[in-house]
C-alpha cells in the first residue's frame, strides 16, 4: 500500500462484524491508527477495544465525535442510522467514511452531502468494491479498447439466507431486502463502468415480511449499452460479473465485489461472417451459407469467445480488502481533497436516486418514508 507519510487517526462508530473487518483492514496501512471505538454501551466498546487493541473506548457516539484527536470517522452502524450518525460526525467537524448503502434513500443522502459540502469536510461512501485492484483494472481495460466497443454488463449478487423475520435482512423497518444490501453492488459497478443510466426497468419478489427477497434490474444508456443486474437473499447465484464488447469479454470471477481473478477472452465475429463470393466453389458456398445461417451465427456469438484460451489475470487483494478504501480516504485527507474521484458524492446520490426509482416501480416504500 502507498504511504501517505502522515499518521491518520481513525474512530469507528459501531462494533459489529463490518466494524471489526474494517479495523483489521486498517492494520495493513502503516500510516493509519485506529484510535477509538464508540458504541451505545460502554461495555461493548470496551470489549471491542480489548479484542482489537484500540486505545480508547466510548460508551456513546456523541462522546467519540468530541475527541479532538480523531481525524476521520468510519460509520459502521445499521443503515437506518447512517444519516443521523453522518450528521453527528459532520456537525462535530469530523471527516467521514460511511458504510454503504450511504443512507436509506436519496433525500437522506442529499442532506448529508449538502452538510459535508457546506462544512468543507471530506465525505465518502464506503463502497469497497470500487477500490479493489482488479476492478480498477477492468475499467482500465475497457477504456483502452481491449474488448472493443462495450455493449453489455451482467452481474448478480446472491447468497441464500435462512428466512428469519427478526433478521435485519428481512425487516423492512431496518431497510432490509436484496436491493439495499446486495443490489447496490452490481448497481455501483454499472455506474463505475458505464456512468449514469437513462432508463431503468425492474422487477422484484416481495416476501411475507414485505421486503424484496430477490430483484432484477435492466439499465440502458445513451450510447446503447445495457446492464442486466440482479440480487438475491434466498438463493446462491454465480456472484460473477461479465462485461461484453464487440471484440471480447471480461469475466470478473466470483466474488466480483472482491475479485481474485479476471479473465479476458478475445474474438472477432467479423472475421467469421464474410460475404459469399459469386465465384465460390460448391464447398465454399456450403461453408458460406452455413456462416450466414442465423443459428450458426448465434452459436458463434455465444461460444466464439471460448475458441481462444482466455487470458487470466490473478491478483488477490492485499489485506482483507477494506484497506483499499481506507487508503483512498487517507490520501484525500493528506492532499486536501473533500471528495474521492473514484467514489464521488454526485454518483453516490445518483445511485440512491436510482434505487428510489426502482422501489417506486415495486410500490415499496420504507416505513420511515411515510
Amino acid at each position: 500500500m502507498v504511504s501517505t507519510s502522515k499518521i491518520i487517526r481513525w474512530g469507528i462508530l459501531g462494533t459489529g462484524k463490518i466494524a471489526r473487518d474494517f479495523a483489521q483492514g486498517l492494520k495493513f496501512l502503516p500510516d493509519a491508527q485506529l484510535l477509538a471505538v464508540g458504541s451505545r454501551t460502554l461495555s461493548t466498546a470496551q470489549e471491542f477495544s480489548r479484542q482489537l487493541n484500540v486505545p480508547k473506548a466510548y460508551g456513546s457516539y456523541e462522546d467519540l465525535v468530541k475527541d479532538p484527536e480523531i481525524d476521520v470517522v468510519y460509520i459502521a452502524t445499521p443503515q437506518i442510522r447512517h444519516k443521523q450518525d453522518s450528521i453527528l460526525c459532520l456537525e462535530a467537524g469530523k471527516a467521514i467514511l460511511c458504510e454503504k448503502p450511504f443512507t436509506i434513500n436519496a433525500q437522506e443522502a442529499r442532506e448529508v452531502i449538502t452538510l459535508a459540502r457546506q462544512k468543507q469536510l471530506f465525505c465518502m461512501e464506503a463502497m469497497w468494491m470500487r477500490f479493489m485492484p482488479l476492478i480498477q483494472k477492468v475499467r482500465e481495460l475497457i477504456n483502452s479498447g481491449e474488448i472493443g466497443e462495450v455493449t453489455t454488463l451482467t452481474a448478480d449478487f446472491g447468497y441464500g439466507v435462512e428466512f428469519d423475520p427478526n433478521n435485519r435482512l428481512f425487516n423492512l423497518k431496518s431497510g432490509g431486502g436484496a436491493l439495499l444490501d446486495r443490489g447496490i453492488y452490481p448497481l455501483s459497478l454499472a455506474f463505475f463502468l458505464f456512468g449514469f443510466t437513462d432508463k431503468i426497468v425492474s422487477q422484484a419478489t416481495i416476501g411475507e415480511t414485505s421486503v424484496d427477497e430477490q430483484c432484477a434490474m435492466v439499465l440502458s444508456y445513451s450510447k446503447g449499452q445495457i446492464a442486466i443486474l440482479s440480487a438475491n437473499l434466498r438463493a446462491t447465484t454465480s456472484n460473477e460479473a461479465i462485461v461484453s464488447g464487440t471484440h471480447g469479454q471480461i469475466r470478473i470471477h466470483a466474488p466480483f465485489y472482491r475479485p481474485h481473478q479476471i479473465s479476458i477472452a478475445k474474438f472477432s465475429p467479423a472475421a467469421l461472417f464474410t460475404a459469399k463470393s459469386a465465384n465460390s466453389s460448391f464447398k465454399q458456398k456450403i461453408i458460406s451459407s452455413a456462416k450466414e445461417n442465423p443459428f450458426v451465427q448465434r452459436l458463434y456469438l455465444q461460444f466464439g469467445s471460448y475458441l481462444k484460451q482466455p487470458k487470466k489475470i490473478v491478483q488477490p487483494p492485499e489485506g482483507n480488502g477494506y484497506n483499499y478504501e481506507a487508503a483512498e480516504v487517507m490520501r484525500c485527507l493528506v492532499s486536501g481533497e473533500k471528495e474521492s474521484k473514484i467514489m464521488p458524492l454526485d454518483e453516490t446520490l445518483s445511485i440512491m436516486e436510482t434505487m428510489d426509482a426502482i422501489r417506486r416501480q415495486w410500490n415499496l416504500p420504507y416505513p420511515q418514508e411515510f
